[in-house]
Protein backbone atom coordinates (compact mmCIF):
# COMPACT_ATOMS: atom_id res chain seq x y z
CA UNK A 1 0.00 0.00 0.00
CA UNK A 2 1.57 3.54 -1.28
CA UNK A 3 -0.09 6.92 0.26
CA UNK A 4 -0.08 9.80 -2.33
CA UNK A 5 -2.39 12.28 -0.90
CA UNK A 6 -4.34 13.10 2.12
CA UNK A 7 -8.14 13.83 1.58
CA UNK A 8 -9.23 16.42 4.33
CA UNK A 9 -12.94 16.23 4.19
CA UNK A 10 -14.34 18.63 7.06
CA UNK A 11 -18.26 20.31 7.94
CA UNK A 12 -17.46 22.73 10.52
CA UNK A 13 -19.67 25.77 10.75
CA UNK A 14 -17.96 27.57 13.05
CA UNK A 15 -14.30 26.19 12.30
CA UNK A 16 -13.83 24.44 15.43
CA UNK A 17 -13.83 21.32 13.60
CA UNK A 18 -11.73 22.46 10.43
CA UNK A 19 -9.00 23.36 12.82
CA UNK A 20 -8.87 20.24 14.47
CA UNK A 21 -8.23 18.42 11.07
CA UNK A 22 -6.04 20.70 9.62
CA UNK A 23 -3.74 20.63 12.95
CA UNK A 24 -4.14 16.43 12.61
CA UNK A 25 -3.73 16.55 8.80
CA UNK A 26 -0.42 19.06 8.81
CA UNK A 27 1.57 16.78 10.87
CA UNK A 28 0.46 13.49 9.05
CA UNK A 29 1.44 14.60 5.24
CA UNK A 30 4.86 15.81 7.25
CA UNK A 31 5.86 12.37 8.63
CA UNK A 32 4.00 10.45 5.06
CA UNK A 33 5.57 13.12 2.73
CA UNK A 34 2.53 13.85 1.15
CA UNK A 35 0.05 16.78 -0.27
CA UNK A 36 -3.25 17.50 1.83
CA UNK A 37 -6.18 18.19 -0.33
CA UNK A 38 -8.86 20.19 1.77
CA UNK A 39 -12.91 19.40 0.98
CA UNK A 40 -14.60 21.61 3.02
CA UNK A 41 -18.34 20.41 2.89
CA UNK A 42 -19.94 22.64 5.10
CA UNK A 43 -22.23 24.93 3.15
CA UNK A 44 -24.60 23.78 0.60
CA UNK A 45 -22.83 24.77 -2.56
CA UNK A 46 -19.89 22.48 -1.45
CA UNK A 47 -22.44 19.60 -0.73
CA UNK A 48 -23.47 19.04 -4.32
CA UNK A 49 -20.90 17.32 -6.22
CA UNK A 50 -19.74 13.42 -5.20
CA UNK A 51 -16.24 11.79 -4.97
CA UNK A 52 -14.38 8.83 -5.64
CA UNK A 53 -11.40 7.44 -4.06
CA UNK A 54 -8.70 4.37 -4.43
CA UNK A 55 -6.16 2.64 -2.16
CA UNK A 56 -3.76 5.42 -2.95
CA UNK A 57 -5.84 8.19 -0.95
CA UNK A 58 -5.97 8.58 2.87
CA UNK A 59 -8.79 10.28 3.88
CA UNK A 60 -9.17 12.16 6.82
CA UNK A 61 -13.28 12.76 7.93
CA UNK A 62 -13.84 15.47 10.55
CA UNK A 63 -17.46 16.50 11.84
CA UNK A 64 -18.59 17.94 15.30
CA UNK A 65 -20.69 16.35 17.40
CA UNK A 66 -24.44 17.42 17.32
CA UNK A 67 -26.82 15.54 20.21
CA UNK A 68 -24.62 12.72 20.69
CA UNK A 69 -23.90 11.52 17.10
CA UNK A 70 -23.51 12.92 13.09
CA UNK A 71 -25.23 16.11 12.69
CA UNK A 72 -28.37 14.30 11.51
CA UNK A 73 -28.85 16.71 8.51
CA UNK A 74 -25.65 16.03 7.27
CA UNK A 75 -25.41 12.05 7.36
CA UNK A 76 -27.75 11.42 4.76
CA UNK A 77 -25.38 13.65 2.18
CA UNK A 78 -22.12 11.88 4.39
CA UNK A 79 -23.27 8.50 3.14
CA UNK A 80 -23.72 9.27 -0.21
CA UNK A 81 -20.95 11.84 -1.30
CA UNK A 82 -18.17 9.22 -1.91
CA UNK A 83 -17.52 5.41 -2.65
CA UNK A 84 -13.69 4.69 -1.20
CA UNK A 85 -12.25 1.46 -2.96
CA UNK A 86 -10.26 0.10 0.79
CA UNK A 87 -9.21 3.79 1.12
CA UNK A 88 -7.79 4.03 4.41
CA UNK A 89 -9.72 6.66 6.71
CA UNK A 90 -9.14 8.20 9.97
CA UNK A 91 -12.34 9.55 11.82
CA UNK A 92 -12.46 12.76 13.87
CA UNK A 93 -15.16 14.62 15.29
CA UNK A 94 -15.45 17.38 18.03
CA UNK A 95 -17.57 17.77 21.03
CA UNK A 96 -18.49 20.33 23.43
CA UNK A 97 -17.04 19.72 26.21
CA UNK A 98 -19.83 17.57 27.05
CA UNK A 99 -19.38 14.25 25.76
CA UNK A 100 -18.90 12.82 22.00
CA UNK A 101 -21.33 10.19 22.54
CA UNK A 102 -21.90 8.24 19.59
CA UNK A 103 -20.98 10.23 16.87
CA UNK A 104 -17.13 8.70 16.44
CA UNK A 105 -19.00 5.45 16.36
CA UNK A 106 -21.18 6.83 13.26
CA UNK A 107 -19.03 8.72 11.10
CA UNK A 108 -16.85 5.06 11.68
CA UNK A 109 -19.97 3.33 10.56
CA UNK A 110 -20.46 5.84 7.17
CA UNK A 111 -16.87 5.72 6.50
CA UNK A 112 -16.77 1.58 6.24
CA UNK A 113 -20.04 1.66 4.59
CA UNK A 114 -18.91 3.99 2.29
CA UNK A 115 -15.98 1.29 1.40
CA UNK A 116 -13.14 2.87 3.22
CA UNK A 117 -11.03 1.07 6.16
CA UNK A 118 -10.96 2.73 9.20
CA UNK A 119 -7.73 2.72 10.75
CA UNK A 120 -7.47 5.13 13.71
CA UNK A 121 -10.41 7.85 15.26
CA UNK A 122 -10.14 10.45 17.77
CA UNK A 123 -12.66 12.74 19.35
CA UNK A 124 -11.97 15.94 20.83
CA UNK A 125 -12.94 18.51 23.18
CA UNK A 126 -13.96 21.98 21.56
CA UNK A 127 -15.36 25.40 22.42
CA UNK A 128 -19.18 24.32 23.23
CA UNK A 129 -21.16 26.59 19.79
CA UNK A 130 -23.62 27.50 22.33
CA UNK A 131 -21.33 29.11 24.65
CA UNK A 132 -17.62 30.01 25.33
CA UNK A 133 -18.29 29.23 28.74
CA UNK A 134 -18.24 25.30 27.96
CA UNK A 135 -15.00 24.17 26.94
CA UNK A 136 -13.58 27.35 26.85
CA UNK A 137 -9.91 27.58 25.21
CA UNK A 138 -10.15 24.14 23.57
CA UNK A 139 -9.25 22.95 21.83
CA UNK A 140 -5.65 24.14 24.09
CA UNK A 141 -1.93 23.50 23.28
CA UNK A 142 -1.98 19.84 24.78
CA UNK A 143 -4.89 19.10 22.87
CA UNK A 144 -3.26 20.13 19.58
CA UNK A 145 -0.07 18.05 21.03
CA UNK A 146 -2.51 14.95 21.23
CA UNK A 147 -3.75 15.81 17.98
CA UNK A 148 -0.08 15.99 16.34
CA UNK A 149 1.06 12.73 18.51
CA UNK A 150 -2.37 10.91 16.90
CA UNK A 151 -1.12 11.95 13.34
CA UNK A 152 2.29 10.67 14.32
CA UNK A 153 1.01 7.38 15.39
CA UNK A 154 -1.91 6.88 12.75
CA UNK A 155 1.36 7.82 10.02
CA UNK A 156 3.68 4.82 11.74
CA UNK A 157 0.54 2.36 11.08
CA UNK A 158 0.51 3.72 7.21
CA UNK A 159 3.95 3.27 6.59
CA UNK A 160 4.16 0.00 8.58
CA UNK A 161 1.07 -1.33 6.37
CA UNK A 162 3.61 -0.05 3.44
CA UNK A 163 5.47 -3.43 4.22
CA UNK A 164 3.19 -5.86 5.03
CA UNK A 165 0.56 -4.62 2.75
CA UNK A 166 -2.13 -4.83 5.90
CA UNK A 167 -3.69 -2.76 7.96
CA UNK A 168 -5.86 -3.14 10.85
CA UNK A 169 -8.91 -0.91 12.49
CA UNK A 170 -9.30 -0.42 15.93
CA UNK A 171 -11.26 -2.42 18.18
CA UNK A 172 -13.52 -0.21 19.65
CA UNK A 173 -14.35 0.93 15.95
CA UNK A 174 -15.26 -1.96 14.25
CA UNK A 175 -18.32 -2.01 11.84
CA UNK A 176 -21.94 -2.27 13.34
CA UNK A 177 -22.31 -5.02 10.98
CA UNK A 178 -19.85 -6.78 13.37
CA UNK A 179 -22.04 -6.04 16.05
CA UNK A 180 -19.17 -4.57 18.29
CA UNK A 181 -20.35 -0.60 16.94
CA UNK A 182 -23.20 0.94 19.19
CA UNK A 183 -24.60 3.98 17.89
CA UNK A 184 -27.00 5.06 20.20
CA UNK A 185 -30.10 7.38 20.32
CA UNK A 186 -29.92 11.05 19.95
CA UNK A 187 -28.92 13.04 23.22
CA UNK A 188 -31.47 14.59 24.96
CA UNK A 189 -31.11 18.15 25.81
CA UNK A 190 -32.13 19.35 29.54
CA UNK A 191 -33.22 22.51 30.98
CA UNK A 192 -31.59 23.70 34.45
CA UNK A 193 -34.52 21.76 36.05
CA UNK A 194 -33.76 18.40 34.68
CA UNK A 195 -36.83 18.73 31.84
CA UNK A 196 -36.67 18.00 28.01
CA UNK A 197 -35.77 21.19 26.42
CA UNK A 198 -38.06 21.65 23.42
CA UNK A 199 -36.27 24.11 20.96
CA UNK A 200 -36.53 22.12 17.50
CA UNK A 201 -38.15 25.24 16.28
CA UNK A 202 -36.01 28.22 17.82
CA UNK A 203 -34.29 29.91 15.16
CA UNK A 204 -31.90 32.85 15.81
CA UNK A 205 -33.15 36.76 15.69
CA UNK A 206 -31.68 39.82 14.20
CA UNK A 207 -30.87 42.99 16.09
CA UNK A 208 -32.00 45.31 13.53
CA UNK A 209 -29.54 48.58 15.50
CA UNK A 210 -27.16 46.44 15.37
CA UNK A 211 -27.29 44.59 12.10
CA UNK A 212 -25.43 46.07 8.89
CA UNK A 213 -26.56 44.47 6.30
CA UNK A 214 -23.61 42.89 4.84
CA UNK A 215 -25.08 39.24 4.77
CA UNK A 216 -22.85 37.20 6.29
CA UNK A 217 -24.99 35.47 8.10
CA UNK A 218 -26.70 34.77 4.83
CA UNK A 219 -23.82 33.42 3.79
CA UNK A 220 -22.22 31.02 6.21
CA UNK A 221 -25.38 29.46 6.81
CA UNK A 222 -24.54 25.51 6.38
CA UNK A 223 -28.42 24.93 5.65
CA UNK A 224 -28.90 28.00 3.58
CA UNK A 225 -31.37 28.61 5.96
CA UNK A 226 -31.64 32.47 5.82
CA UNK A 227 -33.46 34.50 3.25
CA UNK A 228 -31.65 37.44 1.54
CA UNK A 229 -33.31 39.69 3.16
CA UNK A 230 -31.08 38.75 6.39
CA UNK A 231 -34.26 39.15 8.62
CA UNK A 232 -36.10 35.72 7.92
CA UNK A 233 -34.86 32.50 8.42
CA UNK A 234 -37.65 30.21 6.65
CA UNK A 235 -35.62 27.28 6.09
CA UNK A 236 -34.30 24.28 8.63
CA UNK A 237 -32.12 25.63 11.22
CA UNK A 238 -29.81 23.41 13.16
CA UNK A 239 -28.48 25.83 16.11
CA UNK A 240 -24.74 25.38 14.54
CA UNK A 241 -24.44 29.05 15.72
CA UNK A 242 -22.36 30.06 12.79
CA UNK A 243 -24.88 32.75 11.59
CA UNK A 244 -24.15 34.15 15.41
CA UNK A 245 -20.85 33.99 16.01
CA UNK A 246 -19.50 34.95 12.38
CA UNK A 247 -22.06 38.17 12.61
CA UNK A 248 -19.24 41.19 12.54
CA UNK A 249 -21.88 43.36 14.29
CA UNK A 250 -23.32 40.59 16.90
CA UNK A 251 -26.46 41.18 15.37
CA UNK A 252 -27.58 37.82 15.71
CA UNK A 253 -29.13 36.01 18.47
CA UNK A 254 -31.16 33.59 20.18
CA UNK A 255 -34.25 34.41 22.52
CA UNK A 256 -35.90 30.97 22.51
CA UNK A 257 -36.51 29.97 26.81
CA UNK A 258 -35.81 26.41 26.50
CA UNK A 259 -32.39 26.97 24.05
CA UNK A 260 -31.44 29.59 26.53
CA UNK A 261 -32.42 26.86 29.85
CA UNK A 262 -30.39 24.69 28.46
CA UNK A 263 -27.49 26.41 27.86
CA UNK A 264 -27.28 27.33 31.20
CA UNK A 265 -28.00 24.10 32.36
CA UNK A 266 -24.26 23.10 30.16
CA UNK A 267 -22.79 26.03 31.83
CA UNK A 268 -23.64 24.75 34.84
CA UNK A 269 -23.06 20.98 34.82
CA UNK A 270 -20.24 20.94 31.69
CA UNK A 271 -17.28 23.34 33.24
CA UNK A 272 -15.02 20.16 34.18
CA UNK A 273 -12.60 19.50 31.40
CA UNK A 274 -13.42 16.71 29.21
CA UNK A 275 -11.12 14.47 28.33
CA UNK A 276 -9.83 13.66 24.56
CA UNK A 277 -10.02 10.11 23.31
CA UNK A 278 -7.62 8.46 20.85
CA UNK A 279 -8.11 4.81 18.95
CA UNK A 280 -5.34 3.29 16.49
Amino acid sequence: MKIRRIINIYFSPTGETAGVGRVFCARLAEKLGVPVENVDITLPSERRGTYGFGEEDLLVLAVPTYAGRVPNKIEPYLRGMFRAEGSPCVTLVTFGNRAFDSSLAELADIAWKSGARVIAGGAFAARHAFSDRVGEGRPSGPDREMMETMAENTAQKVLDACESDDITSPEELRGSYEKTLKIDNYYVPLTETGQRAVFLKAKPKVDTERCVGCGTCVHSCPMGAIAEDILSTPGTCIKCQACVRKCPAGARYFDDEAFLSHVRMLERDYGRRAENVVYI
